[in-house]
């Protein structure tokens, strides 16, 4: 199977995105919840979210990073957005379990860095559900370092203990 990765300046299928963030939001929330945080939250809240900050992840500010399949499904995204001036946070790295197996969430990664330098920014900040190995193990290959909660993580402060901070510096 052939897949390609795109960024974005509009959301060119709003069905099909939302559809893939409550897929993400049903997997990272049970995560949150196997590592003691809150239980049985409705995906839509945080898709809304999404949708109300939208702005955030799409130029010039931001990026939204969407993976197609040959079949012109989509089936992963990434999105970027403006944490500082010199600064990125890097959030909803997802990849669909038929789509696994391709190096498509290291893609999604590299092309979010790629975007963060070609913007200026300076450093990268992530955060991820702890315990979320095939995440973390990314980050750490491409030099992400742990680091104390960021005052600029866009997720709300009552998780922080749920979760691992980490940046990179793009110098």
């Amino acid at each position: 199977m052939r897949y390609e990765i795109s960024s974005v300046s509009e959301v060119p299928d709003r069905q099909a995105l939302h559809d893939l963030l409550i897929d993400y939001y049903r997997v990272v929330l049970r995560k949150l919840e196997l590592v003691g945080g809150p239980a049985n939250i409705d995906p839509e809240g945080p898709v809304e979210g999404f949708w109300t900050n939208l702005h955030k992840v799409l130029p010039p500010t931001g990026r939204l990073m969407l993976v197609h399949d040959g079949d012109g499904r989509l089936v992963g995204c990434g999105t970027l957005q403006q944490a500082r001036p010199d600064a990125g946070e890097m959030k909803r790295l997802f990849v669909r379990p038929e789509a696994k197996g391709h190096a498509l969430g290291q893609a999604l990664v590299d092309a979010r860095i790629e975007a963060a330098r070609e913007m200026g920014w300076q450093t990268l900040l992530v955060n991820a559900v702890r315990g979320n190995e095939d995440m973390l193990r990314i980050y750490r290959k491409l030099g992400f370092r742990l680091i104390p909660r960021y005052p600029e993580c866009s997720d709300p402060i009552e998780l922080s203990d749920y979760f691992d901070y980490m940046q990179v510096d793009l110098n």
